[in-house]
């Protein structure tokens, strides 16, 4: 089967590497354009290709000119299209490069867009990158039919996998852990007051899971006035100071902490000016994402105050993959059935020569022995010619039909090499293109 994958992930090259071949759409866009890569590929034989670059992995994906070509082959040629990319020898490269072909590499692609490839098993945001990849080279003009249809089986996969099943339905983030949190213990996100305390990369990513489940009332506050305003602006949330942070703990009722810093910012004392000694009879939850910690231990004390750190979240976090991880089964058998429907249609396209020949061939001899027919009977009523044209079409129709059903659903390979060898020869169509299964599988 002409397609052929090569590249590195988390599992087989370290981050630095992995950042040093990292692409955004816009040098996937240049790459591909770029004409020494453009003839290191043609070199390569290779005809259509995807890059696709997450955080964790780079990959090239390849159909060659030949589609009749060595998927073996086309796979080493892309490891040194990837080293050229990285702009590192081959020898440096190929350890730390995994390489694959045939049905394989489509499997591979499917899993990797199902989330089952991912660091964080069933994450989400690799199906929008897979489908992104794939219209980025299409822009390019450097994808082609296989690669579409091998990109649209994955993107299917990807899709059903968090329809399905429950592979993506449970939070596998801290921050989004955090909101679902928030969401359990103290009720409808939409009426809560929450105060984002830190705007460093989790608190942000916590911000954006609040939003998104729907809470409205959002502050953030940082020791850096800016980044609290900047940050908030992008949530349509309130900027406060820091000196502001004891009147906004005593406004929210939930508390996100995320500072970075390397001692606790809410103390005990803190929260006591907050709310009084006594508390003021009003519940309020902190969640504290921070390494160091950002509260007390002291404060879950504190009357109508409780707390939940990291390993809480964590400790959810590992049940939750749990869960995720007994859905893979029925992921994979969405993989297989996106294969197999890949297959149908590799199948069909490669057919299509051999079946169009066959069809021809059965119009020709129809035509053939309908001039006979009428040579020797004479013309025939305009009704009566009508009748017998769509006789004989029919006729044929039906002749042909069993032995293109035949064709069409013969999933062997040996035994598709063998039906269409002897199709051709039965039919007398020697030295058209070769069939189903004379390409490596």
């Amino acid at each position: 089967m002409p397609l052929a994958c090569a590249g590195i992930n988390h599992r087989t090259a370290p981050v630095a590497l992995r950042e040093r071949i990292a692409l955004g759409p816009e040098a996937q866009r240049e790459l591909l354009r770029a004409p020494a890569i453009r003839a290191l590929g043609a070199t390569a034989g290779v005809r259509e290709l995807v890059i696709l670059s997450t955080c964790n992995r780079t990959e090239l994906y390849a159909a060659p000119d030949d589609v009749n070509g060595r998927p073996n082959d086309l796979s080493g040629s892309l490891l040194h299209l990837l080293a050229a990319i990285a702009d590192l020898p081959y020898r440096t490269l190929r350890p730390h490069v995994y390489d694959t072909s045939g049905l394989a590499a489509l499997r591979h692609l499917c899993r990797v867009a199902a989330g089952l490839d991912s660091m964080v098993v069933g994450e989400s945001e690799v199906l929008g990158q897979v489908a992104a990849a794939f219209q980025t080279a299409a822009g390019e003009g450097a994808a082609g039919p296989v690669l579409e249809a091998a990109f649209r089986a994955a993107t299917r996969a990807g899709r059903r996998a968090r329809t399905e099943t429950g592979i993506g339905r449970r939070p596998a983030s801290v921050s989004s852990e955090a909101v679902r949190l928030l969401a359990e213990v103290a009720g409808a996100p939409e009426r809560l007051a929450v105060l984002v305390v830190g705007t460093g990369k989790m608190g942000r990513l916590a911000g954006q899971a609040l939003r998104a489940s729907g809470v409205r009332q959002v502050s953030v506050v940082s020791r850096t006035a800016a980044h609290a305003e900047e940050f908030a602006g992008q949530l349509g949330a309130r900027a406060l100071g820091w000196h502001d942070l004891p009147a906004a703990v005593r406004a929210a009722d939930a508390i996100l902490c995320s500072t970075g810093a390397p001692h606790a910012v809410v103390t005990r004392e803190l929260v006591e000016r907050a709310i009084g000694p006594e508390g003021d009879g009003r519940r309020r939850w902190f969640v504290d994402i921070a390494v160091p910690r950002d509260v007390e231990p002291e404060v879950a004390r504190l009357p109508g105050v409780q707390v939940f750190d990291l390993d809480a979240l964590q400790q959810r976090l590992r049940g939750n993959l749990d869960l995720r991880r007994d859905e893979i089964p029925k992921v994979e058998r969405i993989v297989n059935e996106e294969v197999g429907h890949f297959e149908t249609w590799r199948q069909g396209m490669a057919l299509r020569p051999l079946l169009a020949q066959m069809h021809a061939r059965g119009e020709t001899i129809r035509q053939r022995e309908i001039a006979r027919l009428l040579r020797r009977i004479g013309q025939l009523p305009p009704e009566l010619a009508a009748e017998l044209e769509a006789f004989s079409q029919s006729l044929v129709t039906k002749l042909l039909h069993e032995p293109t059903r035949r064709l069409r659903e013969t999933r062997d390979p040996e035994r598709a090499r063998t039906y269409t060898d002897v199709t051709r020869a039965l039919f007398g169509l020697e030295g058209g293109p070769p069939g189903i299964g004379n390409g490596a599988a």
